[in-house]
Formats: C-alpha cells, sequence, structure tokens
C-alpha cells in the first residue's frame, strides 16, 4: 500500500476533479486536508445534484485507498464526504504479546 501521504493526495485530487465544489458555506469550494499526526483526514462538501455515476466511481476509489470514508448528511440539506489515512500501520493485538519464557 501506497504511503499516507501519497494516499492523500490521491484522494484529494479525486475529490477535487470528480465534485463539482458546493459555494454554499463559504469556503465549501475547497478540498480540506487535516493530519492530526495520527491519521489524515480528507473532507469536502458535496454538491446538490451529485450524480449516481460519480458517487459510484469515488465510493469505488475510496475502498482502495482509504482506511475509513463516509458520507454525513446534514439536517440542512448540505453533505460532507471524507476519507481518513491512517498514519501508522495498526498492529494486530496477538502481535503486541511478549513472548512466554520456555
Amino acid at each position: 500500500m501506497s504511503a499516507p501521504n501519497t494516499r492523500a493526495i490521491s484522494i484529494a485530487s479525486l475529490l477535487t476533479t470528480a465534485l463539482t465544489p458546493s459555494t454554499e458555506e463559504g469556503d465549501s469550494a475547497l478540498v480540506h486536508v487535516e493530519d492530526t499526526g495520527a491519521v489524515i483526514r480528507v473532507w469536502t462538501h458535496v454538491p446538490t445534484g451529485f450524480n449516481e455515476a460519480t458517487r459510484l466511481h469515488v465510493l469505488d476509489f475510496l475502498m482502495s485507498h482509504a482506511d475509513r470514508f463516509g458520507h454525513e448528511a446534514r439536517r440542512s440539506g448540505s453533505s460532507v464526504l471524507w476519507a481518513e489515512i491512517d498514519q501508522a500501520p495498526m498492529s494486530h493485538p496477538a502481535a503486541s504479546k511478549p513472548e512466554e519464557a520456555p
């Protein structure tokens, strides 16, 4: 799998080109990228009339590039599409157990 920054740039690029950004909420025309240290979160407002073919293309891309993603609908009628990429691989709990002495 690609490095987290590379994956975040790919997702931001896709969202920028696949969606015609909404301008209902000031700076909502932007694709936002936030690095918390633990995860990189990429998000944007979804325009009204987001067509089904584009939605399926975006979801297919996110399934192979993001660790988590979602589409949040708000009471106001606007919605936000987001994706998160973990900065470090998550370890399996069994892998972190100390070895038992013989």
